[in-house]
């Protein structure tokens, strides 16, 4: 009997740490402000993704809680790895509640450009999570974005 009493404590003690890490470190605030996972600060303090030749350039935007209605913009950072220009010509999405606009000049060699993601959540409930994969001028450079958000 104390043996079973041991482990449920132990237990109870491990979800509540998992989750104070869970609301702590992982998920968005109640202002709406996101958690990006893998963003670079620095003089940029938006999301900042590398692409690279023979890689996928993955970029994780989490839009955080959003009030059923609204539109949110998230700017993306684009810096090209490469030693040629690269071209973003199109892009495609699992939601037409999810569009991107996409810069109308290539991005020369070891610059960046700006890309801007906007969702407008009229329509969506809950957890909404979206995929647009962003077609380049070289086939050897791929871009995937993943969009989550939390509707209230």
């Amino acid at each position: 009997m104390r043996r079973s009493l041991r482990i449920a404590i132990v237990a109870t003690v491990g979800v509540v740490a998992a989750a104070i890490l869970y609301i702590t470190v992982f998920a968005p605030n109640k202002e709406g402000n996101p958690t990006v996972i893998n963003s670079k600060t620095g003089d940029y303090s938006g999301i900042e993704a590398e692409i690279k030749r023979d890689s996928i350039c993955e970029v994780l935007v989490d839009l955080g809680y959003v009030c059923y209605s609204d539109t949110v913009v998230k700017n993306i950072r684009l810096i090209n790895s490469t030693d040629t220009p690269i071209a973003l010509l199109d892009y495609e999405t699992t939601c037409r509640c999810t569009w991107l606009t996409l810069p109308d000049k290539a991005i020369a060699p070891n610059d960046h450009a700006n890309i801007e993601l906007t969702f407008d959540s009229r329509g969506e409930f809950g957890s909404v999570g979206n995929y647009l994969c962003i077609t380049t001028s070289d086939d050897r450079c791929k871009i995937h974005v993943w969009m989550s958000a939390e509707i209230e």
